[in-house]
């Protein structure tokens, strides 16, 4: 009889090559699989149930009715998205670009090292960022107001008359953008100061010996350095200035300042939703379709944003 020779022993890292890539890392997999899931239940399947949201009419409550693309048809021919967009972009242009552009020129003046009691002034400048915004709302009220407001008041003890704040459509829009202002400075001011501690102090010490005032060091030196946070903050200032909401619905008690006038995008669209807005009649669809408008209105911004900073920085470089 033929003797039956013994097979070699095939090492383990090799037959665990020969599995598939499942069954070799499934520990890998499970380790990593409670992201995945959060992220489909918490992401993936809201966006989809926004699909099919807005393509019905429903107040939350009884059947939808499919209405197809009808949602988005009376998106762009209804004048209340275009009206919404128009004060979403007077209140921004007012309040959220002076801002950005007020934070950098602080940040600047923080960062000096001749300045005492800095950390006091930061202290100071980002107090707002952490409180209440019903708090604020009040504050704002007693200020604005028009018959007992402490503005009013002071302007008719210097000879000039009352103005009417919060009975008029600019004057509500200019008290929200004060608001917003007061309230976002201190951010962006940290921001910027970050991006400022990562500039080499020895390119400042080169620049005041060849004679360089502040306004010359910050265009020619900080404002080019941080290039990417100037970017970074052009972004997001325009995200959040498109989502304003709380600001305008605290101060006018959720009715939109008079003519509607401060009623933003997301002020309309939670408007719809049943909870602010009183003449308008819940509808989960149109609520959800002015959610996609703001989607569309904000990426066309980033990307206008993203376009013209980087053209700017190729032309200071």
């Amino acid at each position: 009889m033929p003797r039956r020779t013994a097979r070699p022993a095939v090492p383990t890292t090799r037959r665990r090559a020969d599995q598939p890539a499942l069954r070799r890392y499934w520990r890998e997999y499970l380790a990593i699989s409670p992201f995945y899931v959060l992220f489909a239940v918490f992401g993936l399947f809201p966006l989809v149930f926004a699909l099919y949201l807005s393509t019905v009419s429903w107040d939350g409550l009884g059947e939808p009715d499919q209405v197809g693309l009808d949602q988005f048809t009376r998106l762009v021919s209804s004048g209340e998205f275009l009206d919404a967009l128009g004060n979403t972009v007077i209140i921004f242009l007012i309040a959220q670009v002076p801002v950005i552009l007020a934070a950098l020129g602080a940040a600047a003046l923080l960062s000096s090292p001749r300045l005492k009691g800095r950390g006091i002034y930061q202290t100071l400048f980002f107090l707002p960022q952490v409180t209440s915004i019903v708090a604020v709302a009040i504050v704002f009220q007693s200020l604005f107001s028009n018959e007992f407001g402490i503005i009013n008041t002071l302007l008719e003890a210097v000879g000039l008359g009352a103005v009417p704040w919060m009975t008029t459509a600019w004057g509500v829009r200019l008290v929200v953008a004060l608001m917003i202002f007061w309230r976002g400075f201190g951010y962006f001011v940290v921001i910027f100061l970050a991006g400022i501690a990562s500039i080499p102090p020895t390119l400042y010490e080169a620049a005041r010996l060849d004679g360089a005032g502040p306004w010359r060091i910050l265009r020619s030196i900080t404002v080019p350095m941080i290039w990417p946070t100037v970017l970074f903050v052009a972004v997001t200032g325009t995200i959040s200035g498109f989502q304003i909401f709380t600001e305008p619905q605290v101060l006018t008690n959720g009715l939109g300042g008079p003519d509607g006038s401060v009623v933003t995008l997301m002020f309309l669209q939670v408007g719809y939703m049943g909870t602010t807005l009183p003449t308008v009649a819940p509808d989960l669809g149109f609520a959800t379709t002015i959610g996609w408008g703001v989607f569309v209105v904000l990426v066309l911004l980033a990307l206008f944003n993203s376009r013209v900073i980087n053209g700017r920085r190729k032309e200071m470089s």
